[in-house]
C-alpha cells in the first residue's frame, strides 16, 4: 500500500463528533480503519463483518482494540447485505467500506444498503481496472463504462489479469484471477467483479450517493471514494 492512505485521511476529515461504521476490515488483523476514526474523534464506533464469530480475526480485531486502550464499540458478526439495520443501530453519520465490493456478487445491493445506513459520507474503497492492460501475455482494453465479470473470464484473459495484479498482491491470492476458482452466489472469497474507475464512480451515483472526491490508492491498483 501506499505510505499515504486517503481511507485515513477521508476519515479524518468527516469524523469527528459523527458516528462510524466500518463494514469489512477484519482480514489481515490489521485493516480495520475504528481506531483511525477513535483517533480523530468518532463519537460512536462499531464494526460488522461477515466472518463467523468464532473466526480468528475477531480475536485479533479486540485484542487490537484492547492494545490502543478503545473500549466502546459495536461488533456484529453478520453479512452487511442481509443485517438488520435497526439491530446494529444504523444509520450512521459516516461509514467505511473497503474491499468488499468486488468480491460480492450483488455489488449494487451492497452499495445501495450502504446508501441506506448512511446519514452524511461514506468512504468507499474497491480495487478497479485500468482501460488498457499491456504486458508480455497480452493485450487487454476496456471502454471507460465496462466491469469486468471475472467467472467469464478466458483462461489467456486471466493470464493476463494475473500477470498485471501480482505487482500488486505479491504472494497474496485473488481467487478468479491469480487461481482459478468455482463460482457460487453465497460464496465471498473469490473476486467477482472489477469496475474501471469511471464505472465504480457511475455506480455509486446511481445508488443515490454524491462523489465529492476520489483518490487513488494500492498504487494505482484500487480507488478510494468520499462520498455524499
Amino acid at each position: 500500500m501506499n505510505t499515504h492512505d486517503p481511507r485515513d485521511s477521508y476519515i479524518a476529515q468527516v469524523v469527528q463528533g459523527r458516528s462510524f461504521l466500518e463494514v469489512g476490515g477484519l482480514w489481515g488483523g490489521v485493516n480495520e480503519k475504528v481506531s483511525v476514526a477513535y483517533r480523530f474523534g468518532a463519537r460512536r464506533l462499531a464494526i460488522v463483518d461477515v466472518a463467523k464469530p468464532e473466526n480468528q480475526w475477531w480475536e485479533f480485531f479486540r485484542q487490537r482494540m484492547t492494545q490502543m486502550d478503545i473500549k466502546n464499540y459495536d461488533a456484529y458478526a453478520e453479512d452487511i447485505c442481509t443485517v438488520d439495520s435497526v439491530r446494529i443501530g444504523a444509520p450512521f453519520d459516516v461509514v467505511h467500506c473497503s474491499g468488499v465490493l468486488y468480491h460480492l456478487p450483488d455489488p449494487m445491493r451492497l452499495l445501495a444498503v450502504l446508501r441506506s445506513i448512511t446519514i452524511e459520507f461514506c468512504i468507499l474503497t474497491s480495487v478497479v481496472i485500468p482501460e488498457v492492460i499491456e504486458n508480455e501475455v497480452s493485450c487487454y482494453k476496456l471502454p471507460p463504462s465496462a466491469m469486468v465479470f471475472v467467472p467469464a473470464l478466458t483462461d489467456r484473459e486471466r493470464d493476463c489479469l494475473k500477470a498485471y495484479w501480482r505487482q500488486f498482491l505479491g504472494n497474496s491470492v485473488a481467487y478468479g484471477i491469480t487461481d482459478v476458482a468455482s463460482f457460487s452466489v453465497d460464496d465471498f472469497a473469490p473476486w467477482w467483479w472489477l469496475p474501471t474507475a469511471t464505472a465504480l464512480k457511475a455506480m455509486c451515483r446511481s445508488a443515490g450517493f454524491q462523489v465529492v472526491d476520489s483518490q487513488p490508492c494500492w498504487n494505482n491498483g484500487a480507488l478510494t471514494l468520499l462520498l455524499r
